[in-house]
């Protein structure tokens, strides 16, 4: 082995892994979630780097660099403060906040294929009545005609109780549906449920505006429905990051371009499943509840969007920090 062209080859390797262990000596909380996963792959790296040069070298001095190196990067990593418990809860919304600000033109196109979707179906069946059929799936026939009654019927606190539990469990599996087909299908599968969910909201629209109850159902399912159809947007937004991972990788091979991908794809489904969680009790104790009138459902959902608004534009956000585009 030639040894001075291998230290050359590494050393930068090196001196970055030593940087990073010297910000993180005393917490991991120092270094960015990327930042700590190139702190364990320059370790990983490291840890070869030092077997190579016990076995193929003989200077003692590069030896005890490197198992300086390595050693030092092992205590930093094990030995590393616990989080409390407010400091993980912490860490989880600065994790779910700066994900979908680097991916946010990912969040930009799920949100524009389900709105144009509906939009398109909802002018689709004014102008071409005739597509009626094909846009009503024939297992929605009753539900929208229970919608367009515009009442619902009275809910007890047992009966709120079980809608929230049948919410809790279903919501959340279409989150994860539309993530993890997108791997399998290059993304196509999460654009074809995004836009079919799109259509399926035009078409009720439809429905509702030729009873003249379209206010009332938009005052029914926006107060859940802000936080459920954002878990919609960001397990599309996983999905599309993935297939264009697989479409584009880039530099790197598929496989790679997707496990790095998928990353962030975690996390986009992640805070999808989050936000299904937190619209589940709201739609069964409150948004289908004829206790509650329509003024008071649209107070509650304006409310939610400048309160989710500026949660997702703000929190976690250092002032001299900028947005990172997702590459």
């Amino acid at each position: 082995m030639n040894e001075q062209n291998f230290v050359q080859k590494r050393q930068q390797d090196w001196a970055r892994l030593h940087e990073l262990g010297l910000r993180a000596e005393s917490s991991l909380r120092k270094l960015s979630d990327e930042e700590i996963t190139e702190f364990i792959s320059l370790y990983r790296k490291a840890g070869r780097d030092l077997t190579i040069a016990r076995t193929q070298t003989t200077n003692p001095t590069l030896i005890q660099f490197l198992n300086d190196l390595v050693g030092g990067a092992y205590t930093t990593f094990h030995t590393a403060k616990r989080r409390s418990l407010g400091d993980g809860i912490r860490h989880l919304l600065d994790t779910a906040t700066d994900t979908a600000r680097r991916n946010k033109y990912f969040l930009i196109v799920s949100v524009g294929l389900f709105l144009g979707a509906g939009i398109f179906s909802f002018w689709l069946m004014i102008t071409t009545p005739s597509t009626r059929t094909a846009l009503e799936p024939g297992m929605m026939g009753d539900l929208f005609k229970q919608w367009k009654k515009g009442t619902f019927p009275e809910r007890g606190l047992g009966q709120s109780a079980t809608m929230w539990s049948l919410y809790s469990s279903h919501n959340p599996e279409v989150a994860l549906l539309a993530a993890a087909s997108a791997a399998a299908s290059f993304g196509l599968i999460t654009v074809m449920q995004l836009i079919q969910n799109g259509f399926i909201l035009g078409a009720l629209s439809y429905e509702m505006q030729t009873v003249g109850k379209l206010g009332f159902l938009f005052a029914s399912i926006l107060p859940h429905g802000v936080p459920e159809l954002s878990g919609l947007v960001f397990s599309g937004a996983a999905g599309l990051r993935m297939g264009y991972a697989l479409i584009n990788p880039g530099r790197f091979s598929r496989w790679r371009a997707l496990g790095m991908a998928g990353q962030d794809a975690i996390t986009l489904t992640c805070t999808a499943i989050a936000l299904m969680f937190i619209a589940a009790p709201i739609e069964g104790f409150f948004s289908f509840n004829p206790v509650f009138s329509s003024p008071i459902k649209v107070a509650v959902t304006i409310v939610e969007i400048i309160a989710w608004a500026a949660f997702w534009k703000f929190y976690g956000r250092a002032p001299s920090t900028g947005d990172q585009v997702s590459q």
